[in-house]
């Protein structure tokens, strides 16, 4: 394919001398193929009747600057190939495998894609690395995570920040942090609420 591309630009040049040498490329690099590729070497060999611009839709997509990208794509797909290396970067499937772990079908639900950072309500997911706005895109695509047992606290309490904790893990925290009768103290940001303001959380 390269050896045809370098064929293809001597041509297109239309200079004399070019296409003196585009034959002598083609006659060294391309004849020898005519046996196996026998319609396509003649192909090439009329590209030399047919200057760049030609309406003829055969030879044009021999001109057209889209095969640099496939030869690209080509020299890639190529190297991998050799080389026994996966088509994606080992990191991102290393990354996959552990955010198929995490993910759950909230994390790119179209409630969840509308929450702007700056919302109180993404205080909440800020902690996910499913949502955060570096790893979404590249877990868009892996399979949720198969939990057969839950490991949500079953008697969750909502604080007013929006954070939530289990209740006897939160009425533990606080009593070590020798917060005042009636009082709950959050265990990340350390603010201190009325325990009347907290609500319980029902896990559907």
């Amino acid at each position: 394919m390269l050896r045809l591309q370098q064929y293809v630009e001597l041509v297109r040049s239309r200079d004399q001398n070019k296409l003196i040498e585009a034959i002598s490329h083609a006659k060294k690099h391309l004849i020898p193929w005519k046996d196996q590729y026998p319609n396509e070497v003649q192909r090439v060999c009329g590209l030399l009747a047919f200057p760049p611009g030609t309406p003829s839709p055969e030879y044009a997509e021999l001109y057209s600057s889209d095969r640099w990208t496939y030869l690209a794509s080509l020299f890639m797909k190529t190297h991998n190939s050799l080389l026994a290396l996966p088509s994606v970067p080992l990191l991102h499937i290393a990354l996959s495998s552990g955010l198929s772990a995490l993910k759950t079908p909230s994390c790119h639900s179209k409630h969840g894609a509308s929450i702007s950072p700056t919302s109180s309500s993404a205080l909440t997911t800020s902690v996910c690395p499913i949502c955060s706005t570096e790893l979404n895109e590249l877990a868009r695509n892996v399979p949720y995570a198969h939990h057969t047992k839950s490991h949500v606290e079953s008697d969750l309490l909502l604080l007013p920040n929006l954070q939530a904790y289990g209740r006897e893990r939160l009425e533990e925290f606080s009593r070590k942090a020798g917060v005042s009768v009636g009082e709950v103290k959050d265990l990340r940001t350390g603010e201190t609420f009325k325990v009347e303001t907290l609500k319980k959380v029902y896990i559907t």
